[in-house]
């Protein structure tokens, strides 16, 4: 007896230990290993996703943080109850480095390249730093405040002041990882604002940067319009135009969109990746959730937390960040890719308009990024119900080669877009989108 139950305490050892050092194993030397569900299996449907929160893409539920992984069952990342995002692979964009968070609270560290070591320290103030992906510097840890100070070389680009002199909050119109959106009013003008408050403590710090920064440089009519930004008690407060129509995720789930008023999304959409990536920028998370609408109609761009800036050095990127539903081909098997992952995004966002979610939508997370490198372009429930010019408008955008795949600019030429009726026609799918939605909650 003591010896079956001695073996059997080996037996336990043996497997945890392994399973130690395999998954140890696997964050540093195997990130970009992916290997299929064994055949015949089928995941669980994941939970429905709640109704966008409102106006600002507050639904953002644990979205896509800049956070570790391991390597779990089949060779896939682990994913976090309740979030529908996507978590990186612990090794950085080209294998270099691992991307490690403090989790005590502490300013985010990064892999140092010049010294090689971690964490990442500022010389002359002896702090914690964090570096944005092009290698500058745009955070410091203030030891005498407490919290981190953001700048450049012509010093603090967040303001200290209390933005309550300037901005009243009315209500609090979203939650979620990220930390809150408030519906709030600019005290000298009566216009309306909506505040995002994102704390820079813990995984949050870096994708609140990167979203300060790309919309502090970065002005067109089709992204979200940034109007101001502080620092209060260690957290990041954005300062945003209110988009009052809410997000196209809160229509495409409640309403039937026709043709002419996806084309004019559409148009819309493809402007303001245009523009990014005539400035060599990624945007990475593009979703129906993070398009946010007007009341007349206008569409814009938001949520930049995941975006990457490409430089002449560094022209390509492999980390697989995002939303795994809207990856890209070559986002799920961790090749280097270019901006075209993003018109990926974009083609299953326009079915999203044509089917109300987006393919495999009741699959997991890892089952959804196992079919998107099985199957290439997603097949359409009912494409008979759609003219030829949709379709090949959607085989253009969702083209699994990547070199093959049209570009913002190319499709903003496609015959499709000339069936567009006026952005004023959105207004009463919005309406009938926040009236369905107030129903729901009585």
């Amino acid at each position: 007896m003591i010896q079956h139950v001695a073996a059997a305490v080996c037996t336990l050892y043996s497997v945890a230990y392994s399973g130690y050092f395999l998954t140890h194993l696997a964050r540093h030397l195997m990130c970009g290993f992916r290997a299929a569900p064994p055949p015949g299996t089928k995941a669980a449907p994941a939970p429905p996703l709640a109704p966008s929160a409102s106006q600002e893409e507050a639904k953002e539920e644990e979205d896509s943080s800049e956070l570790p992984a391991v390597l779990g069952d089949a060779g896939e990342l682990p994913s976090v109850p309740g979030d529908d995002s996507e978590l990186p692979a612990a090794l950085g964009d080209e294998g270099e480095h691992p991307a490690l968070w403090e989790y005590s609270g502490e300013a985010p560290a990064v892999w140092d390249k010049d010294s090689g070591h971690l964490p990442a320290w500022d010389e002359g103030s002896g702090c914690p730093l964090v570096r944005d992906e092009d290698g500058q510097a745009p955070m410091v840890w203030d030891e005498d405040r407490g919290h981190p100070v953001l700048w450049k070389e012509e010093g603090n680009i967040v303001s200290v002041e209390d933005p309550a002199e300037k901005y009243l909050e009315v209500e609090q119109i979203g939650q979620g990882a990220f930390g809150t959106v408030s519906k709030g009013l600019d005290r000298a003008t009566g216009g309306e604002v909506a505040i995002k408050k994102m704390s820079l403590r813990g995984q949050n710090g870096e994708r609140a940067v990167n979203e300060l920064l790309l919309l502090k440089d970065k002005k067109n009519p089709n992204i979200v319009n940034s109007l101001d930004s502080f620092l209060v008690d260690g957290d990041l407060w954005l300062v945003m135009e209110y988009m009052d129509g809410g997000t196209l995720q809160d229509v495409v789930r409640q309403t039937c969109m026709a043709e002419g008023e996806m084309a004019a999304v559409s148009r819309e959409c493809l402007q303001g990746l245009d523009f990014l990536h005539a400035n060599r920028v990624i945007h990475r998370d593009l979703k129906s959730s993070n398009i946010l609408l007007g009341m007349a109609g206008s569409v814009k761009l938001a949520d930049f937390g995941l975006c990457a800036q490409l430089s002449s050095e560094q022209d390509r990127r492999s980390s697989m960040v995002g939303t795994a539903h809207w990856m890209a081909p070559e986002v799920v098997t961790s090749s280097p890719y270019g901006p075209k992952v993003d018109i990926w995004s974009f083609g299953i966002v326009t079915i999203e308009m044509v089917e109300g979610e987006p393919p495999y939508f009741k699959e997991t997370r890892a089952m959804a990024r196992a079919l998107i490198r099985h199957n290439g372009t997603p097949q359409l429930q009912e494409p008979r119900r759609l003219s030829a010019l949709l379709r090949d408008f959607l085989e253009c955008s969702l083209e699994p080669d990547e070199e093959q795949r049209w570009s913002a600019q190319e499709l903003l030429q496609h015959p499709f877009l000339s069936s567009a009726k006026p952005l004023s026609s959105l207004t009463p799918l919005i309406t009938a989108a926040k009236q369905l939605r107030e129903q729901q909650r009585r």
